[in-house]
């Protein structure tokens, strides 16, 4: 069964780790191009960063596993790369990566032959390596028949896939867009042609089409592979992009409306998590920083109080947010505030050092050298127990405090 409702997911967790995952290569790119070039294989490049959720996920979790190990070891020469770091940066700016992870995989020339954004489960892992490795699957074989005049409908979801997973928004907006507009509405009805539009996120809300889909729900929720989740993923991912929309362009009052309206027509089993989303964003667009984390905070402190491990998770997410996103560059008065909710963080956890990190950054931006300076100290000691490697922004950020 299709599942399009997973298309607004990050990654899968897997569970049950045994066996030997991927193999990652120690050395460097060009050795890794050259050893593709004796074996007869391809490259895979794991492109990331230290402070990437889900590359983390795949990482602990996904690349381990005995069954992709299988897969990955066999057919390519596998690398990571921080993509912030060494050689990682230089790699970065020649592929043009944008978001994290990003998956690469490339010919024993360097040239990109296929990619995925964002994680994935084993299968979906699985899925991309086979993709990589025949020549009928990769981005530039599907673009090319398709501009050949290809519409079968499931080579188009093969298409539209694609392009999702390789950030190719653009192209599938127009791809989805030509098969809405050329195909009859009645031949809507199954899982392929419904993939299409959701995959493709062409449906636009309000829209002729959007009506159409509205209008039959109950005849597009009895096609067994679509029911009721996957009709209400694709539904709900247009609104949800209307509505983001008026959160980055639009007054608050017409965006509370616009949620109002949209009400009627569809709520998500979520919907208030994705209402606070909205809301957290219109503060972002509008550089509203001290009621955006008035907000988090209290619901950060809420969740603690019911639940300290979804809390505790909640919490490292506000202050990370804080701490990384450039929006909050000069919120001198946000990172004050933030000081003492990464207080709660520190005592749910002391043996992180990275709540002494986040204290002896915040404390540096308002200006209380002391203070940051006994925090990057903490963060020293208490990082050098758990690795013996040592990080450069936990020495870069001592610097700079010494500096002030």
């Amino acid at each position: 069964m299709k599942k399009i409702f997973v298309i607004q997911l990050l990654f899968l967790i897997a569970i049950g780790m045994s066996g030997q995952g991927i193999e990652f290569e120690q050395g460097t790119f060009q050795q890794a191009l050259d050893k593709a070039k004796q074996e007869n294989k391809m490259v895979f490049m794991d492109c990331y960063t230290t402070w990437c959720g889900p590359c983390k996920s795949l990482a602990k979790n996904i690349f381990p596993q005995k069954e992709v190990g299988d897969v990955f070891n066999q057919k390519f020469v596998n690398v990571k790369m921080d993509m912030e770091k060494g050689e990682g940066i230089a790699l970065q700016k020649k592929y043009s990566i944008t978001a994290f992870p990003t998956l690469l995989f490339l010919d024993a020339e360097g040239k990109v032959v296929h990619k995925k954004v964002g994680g994935t489960g084993v299968g979906g892992l699985i899925e991309e390596a086979n993709m990589a490795t025949d020549p009928g699957l990769t981005i530039e074989s599907l673009a090319g028949r398709y501009d050949n005049g290809e519409r079968d409908v499931k080579f188009l979801f093969t298409y539209v896939e694609s392009l999702f997973n390789n950030s190719e928004k653009d192209k599938a907006i127009e791809v989805g867009t030509a098969f809405m507009t050329e195909t009859p509405k009645d031949q809507w009805y199954n899982v392929d042609a419904f993939a299409v539009i959701g995959w493709s996120q062409a449906l636009k809300y309000k829209s002729e089409e959007f009506n159409y889909i509205v209008s039959n729900k109950e005849r597009f929720v009895a096609v067994e592979e679509i029911g009721e989740s996957n009709y209400g993923g694709v539904v709900g991912a247009s609104i949800s992009r209307y509505l983001n929309t008026l959160a980055e362009t639009c007054s608050l009052e017409e965006l509370k409306e616009g949620v109002n309206e949209t009400r009627q027509v569809y709520e998500s089993p979520d919907q208030g998590m994705f209402e606070e989303g909205l809301y957290d964003n219109w503060y972002l667009n509008n550089k509203q920083y001290d009621k955006w984390f008035e907000r988090n905070d209290k619901f950060a402190r809420d969740i603690y109080s019911q639940d300290k491990g979804i809390g505790y998770r909640v919490i490292v997410n506000v202050v990370n947010k804080i701490a990384t996103d450039p929006q909050f560059k000069d919120a001198t008065s946000v990172f004050e505030k933030a000081i003492d909710l990464t207080e709660l963080f520190k005592a749910a956890n002391e043996e992180s050092h990275v709540s002494y990190y986040y204290l002896a950054l915040f404390n540096k931006k308002v200006g209380n050298k002391k203070e940051a300076l006994d925090n990057i100290n903490t963060c020293l000691a208490k990082h050098a127990k758990k690795s013996a490697k040592d990080d450069p922004r936990i020495s870069d950020l001592k610097s700079e405090i010494e500096a002030m």
